[in-house]
């Protein structure tokens, strides 16, 4: 539920921003629209209401009971009677191990949620009533063990195309940018966008498992790779677009920030997972990012802007489908789902906008150098 709210406040704004751009000027502009952009975003963060379905007295009672029994109703689970502290009679040494008996519980408070969840959905639709949301989540039907099996695939398909993106951009900055005589490339973000490529990569298969089994360290894992991704993120957006290029002003500009992207990191998981507070932090770390790329893309009037507007109007477009939630289709894809899917080609045209800043750095350091 946070995740997808800071993702919609994100390209809903800088959607937003770059029409303005594209209309009006944009140094005499922006200040005017300072305004315009924080009322929009507290009607967004106001936007997000809590899971009702996990509220539900009946499915309370029905989880409540399920973690003492086993059994959800009249659906029993073989994981959850085997003892929690390992006084097994099965001779397996793994059957007494902390971390398998760490899973199994896990597992079992899982499959407790789900086929509590579905219970209570019959009962609802029995009733006339639509779905709810459990956890700040959709009910999904499982597909081979996945929980959210279309949010699942685009996410790997996210990840493919970075890794795709990554693997052409190293191509061109070692093989076609570089001499033979050169010891080093002569694009000045290099590093800085391989970082990039490890956290996107990082972020996308976190997603993916998360998607596959809702646990509490998958879902830490999750939260935490996408935090980490977006406040790198901002780090680089900073220092590209004011040409940052010493070293020592990169740590001295990169620090604070980093600093303050782990402390969060460390704040949701080891002392409160708070989704809120979570989601306030990354709609201000994004907007920031978007307001330093979309000043810098009409400023610098780099040649290929209009990718880079292309990622965010599409993005924008493509985040009404987070603002305006709909249920699961045939419990399968959801509007989460639907929104992953239409970053696959974004995702291509961002690493294109990359290249070509690569190869636009390249040619300009060659004609100071003539």
């Amino acid at each position: 539920m946070a995740k997808s709210g800071y993702n919609a406040s994100f390209l809903l704004l800088l959607s937003m921003f770059l029409i303005l751009l594209t209309f009006s000027n944009v140094v005499e502009m922006a200040d005017r629209y300072w305004i315009t952009f924080l009322v929009v975003l507290f009607c967004l963060v106001g936007a997000f209401d809590a899971s009702a379905g996990d509220a539900d007295p009946l499915y309370r009672a029905c989880f409540g009971q399920c973690k003492e029994t086993g059994c959800a109703g009249e659906t029993c689970f073989a994981h959850c009677n085997t003892p929690l502290d390992g006084s097994s009679s099965d001779a397996n040494w793994y059957l007494k191990e902390h971390l398998y008996l760490w899973l199994k519980q896990a597992n079992c408070l899982n499959d407790c949620q789900y086929h509590c969840m579905l219970q209570r959905e019959k009962e609802r639709a029995t009733n006339g009533f639509g779905p709810v949301k459990y956890h700040g989540k959709w009910p999904f039907k499982r597909v081979f063990g996945l929980q959210e099996p279309v949010s699942v695939a685009f996410s790997a398909l996210n990840l493919a195309m970075h890794l795709h993106g990554w693997l052409s951009f190293f191509t061109l900055i070692y093989y076609k940018l570089r001499s033979e005589a050169d010891e080093k490339t002569c694009y000045d973000y290099t590093c800085l966008w391989h970082i990039y490529a490890f956290f996107s990569i990082n972020s996308w298969l976190w997603s993916a498992v998360f998607h596959s089994r809702d646990l509490d360290f998958t879902e830490k894992l999750d939260y935490s790779s996408a935090v980490a991704l977006l406040g790198f993120s901002l780090i680089l957006s900073v220092l590209r677009s004011f040409s940052v290029k010493n070293e020592a002003t990169r740590v001295l500009v990169g620090a604070p920030l980093l600093a303050f992207t782990v402390t969060h990191i460390l704040y949701l998981n080891n002392y409160q997972m708070d989704y809120g507070w979570n989601m306030k932090v990354c709609v201000v770390i994004a907007v920031s990012q978007l307001l330093i790329w979309s000043i810098w893309a009409g400023i610098s009037r780099h040649p290929s802007r209009w990718k880079l507007w292309t990622v965010v109007v599409g993005g924008g477009l493509a985040m009404l489908l987070e603002i305006y939630d709909f249920p699961p289709y045939q419990g399968l894809v959801d509007a989460h789902a639907l929104w992953h899917a239409t970053t696959i080609p974004l995702t291509y045209i961002w690493w294109s906008f990359i290249k070509d800043d690569a190869k636009f750095g390249t040619s300009n350091l060659s004609k100071k150098v003539e």
